[in-house]
């Protein structure tokens, strides 16, 4: 006990002499969330960014620009919801979304919309409390249930897109873009933001 306290009187000493440590600025890293300025008219965004409800959609922060990128969804509390991807020109004040050629997305009704058009649709529809994951590879976005692929995809996503959720009916759902619930698929990472992409 007395060698810590000579340590501590030895640390005050030091002080008492008029030696400082220089403090190093944190840079802190810019994080990913949902982007306040664009969201539907009616749609609250709170714990940062990361949950999204009322009536609307919202986009990401940050299109995907990598070549295999992920993300979670967890369906905290049932409604109308949608979950996928979006161009900047998505309507985000249309219910459901997948209304038109800007977005891509699996809806709770177990439809995968884009352009007006079903797509596919599954057969075991989320309830409160399962994640949805969601990779995106250029080529196909794909859907999980779980950590299980739902073996879904669409095949025609184009041009700059984010990720996009939309609520409505009392849908309560939060967004993650890092500290997965379930292993990434082989090869995917969570999305990065483009200056990330050119310090690696």
């Amino acid at each position: 006990m007395a060698s810590i306290f000579c340590c501590f009187r030895g640390c005050a000493n030091f002080i008492d002499l008029g030696f400082t440590s220089q403090t190093v600025p944190v840079k802190k890293q810019p994080v990913i969330v949902l982007d306040g300025q664009r969201i539907g008219q009616e749609v609250v965004l709170v714990k940062d960014g990361s949950r999204i409800c009322g009536t609307g959609g919202a986009l990401g922060n940050t299109p995907i620009m990598q070549d295999k990128a992920y993300f979670e969804v967890r369906l905290q509390q049932s409604g109308v919801w949608g979950i996928g991807l979006g161009t900047e020109k998505a309507d985000l004040n249309s219910i459901p979304m997948g209304n038109n050629g800007e977005s891509w997305v699996l809806c709770s009704d177990g439809y995968l919309r884009h352009n007006k058009e079903e797509m596919h649709r599954i057969t075991q529809l989320p309830q409160e409390g399962d994640t949805i994951g969601v990779s995106y590879n250029h080529i196909e976005l794909n859907f999980y249930l779980n950590g299980q692929k739902l073996d879904c995809p669409f095949t025609s996503v184009r041009g700059k897109v984010y990720p996009v959720v939309y609520v409505d009916d009392g849908a309560v759902l939060d967004i993650t873009f890092e500290n997965f619930v379930h292993n990434l698929p082989s090869g995917y990472d969570k999305i990065m933001l483009e200056q990330s992409l050119l310090e690696t």
